[in-house]
């Protein structure tokens, strides 16, 4: 089911909220929420649980006690692969029996659900599993402009064409959310000194795509490239892009080259892959040309380290350029 269907129809019995856009499922709990409990009333009727610390039995009595001064119970599950994890053969029937009266919806905002196993087929079998995927290019324009509209400006249709192809949303290259995009939505207005966004509001905010720098930085380090990969980090450097973002990517890159690897090594098919990964075939075959440059104990090792200089940058003033600098050349070397 795809996720505008819900605000069309009325809700009861148990879904499967996931997928790739934190972004629209908060959207989406929270025009539920509203929706189906009246103000007031959301101390009875409205419950967040964590999925990991979370029993089968606790949920099935949520699920069964009646609202109060309400027609609807809404429950929301969050963290759901460490619930499903310990779900028994029966969890499917119980759903199937819930009264009208409750609305449950588990919450994959990681996207981290094995849909292989059963949890997930339930949901599909049913068309109750609701996908947030990436919206495409006439979406991802209508969001824009709403959102710059429900701000108090206005923008042309040619000048919105123009914000959407300076941004990286619609990269192949980039993994960039609807929550990046409104961020950088956020800082261009605060730039604006009247009430209309134009081409120039949005250069002096978006200075310049960085997907080409971050597409040649990562192709740069994947292929050893050293002399490439310091290059293309020093003009996203230039282009005031963050050290945190720069470092994100490249944890990433090298957790889809450790999936690759392990997956690969387990004789799954490249669909399977991809499918586990959570990437798109573009960048599949970039990961595909490039792993043999690498043993999976050292990415294991380098990923660690990665993880650690993360903190250390969120919790210390350090030298950034200098410790992602030795970081790429270690990465690269030969």
């Amino acid at each position: 089911m795809k996720y505008r269907e819900l605000y069309k129809m009325e809700l009861s019995g148990a879904y499967l909220f996931y997928g790739s856009e934190k972004l629209l499922i908060d959207n989406a709990v929270e025009y539920i929420s509203k929706k189906y409990i009246p103000k007031g009333m959301e101390t009875f009727n409205l419950a967040f649980f964590e999925g990991k610390a979370l029993t089968e039995e606790k949920l099935i009595a949520f699920c069964e006690t009646l609202p109060i001064m309400s027609d609807k119970r809404v429950i929301f599950v969050k963290d759901v692969t460490a619930f499903s994890e310990n779900v028994t053969k029966d969890f499917g029937s119980f759903l199937d029996k819930i009264g009208d009266f409750c609305i449950l919806v588990f919450l994959d905002s990681e996207n981290s659900l094995n849909k292989t196993k059963s949890f997930y087929k339930y949901f599909s079998k049913r068309k109750r599993n609701v996908e947030f995927g990436k919206l495409d290019s006439r979406e991802v324009l209508r969001f824009v402009e709403g959102y710059i509209v429900r701000k108090g400006y206005t923008i042309t249709k040619t000048d919105l064409s123009y914000l959407v192809s300076k941004s990286s949303y619609n990269s192949k290259n980039i993994e960039m959310t609807l929550y990046d995009l409104k961020n950088e939505l956020d800082k261009m207005l605060s730039l604006s000194v009247g009430e209309v966004v134009n081409k120039a509001l949005i250069d002096e905010s978006l200075t310049e795509n960085t997907d080409s720098n971050i597409f040649n930085f990562l192709n740069a380090l994947t292929n050893k490239d050293t002399e490439g990969a310091l290059k293309e980090y020093r003009n996203l450097h230039l282009l005031n892009e963050p050290v945190q973002k720069i470092l994100f990517m490249f944890i990433r890159q090298v957790r889809i080259l450790i999936s690759y690897i392990e997956l690969k090594g387990s004789m799954y098919k490249d669909v399977e892959i991809m499918n586990e990964i959570g990437i798109k075939q573009y960048e599949y075959g970039k990961i595909a040309k490039v792993a043999h440059n690498f043993k999976v104990d050292f990415l294991y090792d380098f990923y660690k380290r990665l993880l650690i200089v993360d903190e250390s940058l969120k919790t210390s003033s350090v030298m950034e350029d200098v410790l992602l600098e030795t970081l790429i050349v270690e990465f690269t070397k030969k």
